[in-house]
């Protein structure tokens, strides 16, 4: 066992809740990622798309697929090309208000959170078949946030700090804990705490203590948090900002504190800022709402010093055990590259795939892209692991 006071010291400075023992990693120099290769494409979907979001293989090797766009969920089969439809809208039984991501549990069974409904809905293959009701002791731990699930029947939520009324600003400091909740009792065993993005709330009750008005918008560009993945047999990564680095936690309960990853920080000086106010340029040319003045563009002092490692939403699993990170844009890196890093916290080297396709789901051997044509359709591809 390790030293509680060590214990202690390692929990402040790493940010995780350390039980059991603790495995280090040596740190290794910065070097260019070495590339690797998707193996060959093994099928196609004709049916398209628009945002693909999640991607659940089923043991018949049928997909379940969701569009958040437009807010569509099926189930799609690669051998014929047929699509069919799961569920429909709606708030009854085999219906969903918001279509969310579909997550693993044991053998092939699916949860997917639907946050209009505030609940989350149980799935055997394709078939909708029940659901944890907004009063579930689950769903009332985990605040109804979902973020992964797993085949020991647990789900990871992200419990972020309570806010205060009027005009709260986050930054560094402020910071999320990691939850684990049994899916059947809700019994809840906090983790980890991870670092948030720098934010700009607002809230506004009226007299009866209702809030009448709630706005969120991040408090200028290039802004990230600390993200985490739970892994269908019940390994949790998280990925770590300052330094950049991978921590695991296995379902024993034992952390490994992975070294920084030798991944070249980018210094944000003119080139970038002129590269990230070229790729975002249509977000100050016109207002987001009617009778609002359009954003004005950034100025140098509004950047962070360096780059992030990664941007909101880039962290995700992969194939064999494997994390997948996407490596934040900058003026030389482009918006799909993915870092793939083993459980040890090493990275193993990197995918780079062209710019118009993404990452959306893997299996044990199995990776899906989405490819997006010039009419911005997205069609599905399934590929063998390297």
């Amino acid at each position: 066992m390790i030293d509680r006071t060590l214990g202690r010291a390692l929990a402040r400075s790493t940010g995780v809740l350390i039980t059991g023992c603790c495995v280090f990693v040596a740190p290794l120099e910065s070097q260019t990622p070495r590339p690797l290769r998707l193996g060959a494409a093994t099928g196609t979907l004709p049916e398209e798309f628009t945002a693909i979001t999640s991607v659940r293989e089923l043991r018949d090797g049928r997909v379940l697929v969701t569009d958040g766009r437009e807010q569509r969920l099926v189930v799609a089969d690669f051998r014929t090309g047929r699509v069919e439809q799961v569920g429909r809208k709606g708030g009854g039984p085999g219906e969903y208000g918001m279509v969310g991501m579909v997550r693993p549990l044991a053998g092939d069974s699916s949860i997917m959170a639907d946050l209009m409904g505030r609940r989350w809905l149980l799935f055997d293959g394709a078939q909708i078949v029940g659901q944890h009701s907004s009063d579930h002791p689950a769903v009332l731990a985990a605040q109804g946030f979902m973020v992964d699930s797993d085949a020991l029947g647990r789900v990871l939520s992200r419990r972020m700090p309570d806010r205060r009324d009027g005009v709260t600003i986050t930054d560094a400091r402020d910071s999320s804990v990691l939850v684990l909740v049994a899916r059947r009792t809700g019994q809840a065993d906090t983790v980890a705490r991870v670092r948030n993005a720098e934010r700009r709330f607002e809230t506004v009750r009226n007299a009866e203590g209702r809030v009448t008005r709630s706005s969120m918008t991040m408090a200028g560009p290039l802004r990230t948090e600390e993200q985490a993945v739970l892994f269908a047999d019940g390994w949790l990564a998280v990925a770590r900002l300052e330094p950049f680095r991978v921590d695991w936690r296995a379902p024993d309960g034992t952390w490994t504190r992975g070294a920084p990853l030798p991944v070249p920080q980018i210094r944000v000086d003119a080139r970038e800022r002129a590269a990230f106010l070229e790729r975002n340029a249509s977000a100050y040319a016109q207002p987001t709402m009617p009778g609002l003045p359009a954003s004005q563009p950034p100025s140098a002092s509004d950047f962070p010093a360096t780059v992030p490692p990664f941007p909101m939403g880039a962290v995700t699993q992969g194939p064999a055990g494997r994390l997948l990170i996407r490596r934040h844009r900058s003026a030389d890196v482009g918006p799909s590259h993915y870092l793939v890093i083993d459980r040890q916290g090493a990275l193993l080297g990197e995918i780079i795939l062209p710019v118009s396709e993404t990452i959306v789901g893997a299996s044990e051997r199995t990776v899906y892209v989405a490819a997006k044509d010039e009419d911005d359709i997205q069609r599905l591809r399934r590929h063998v692991w390297p």
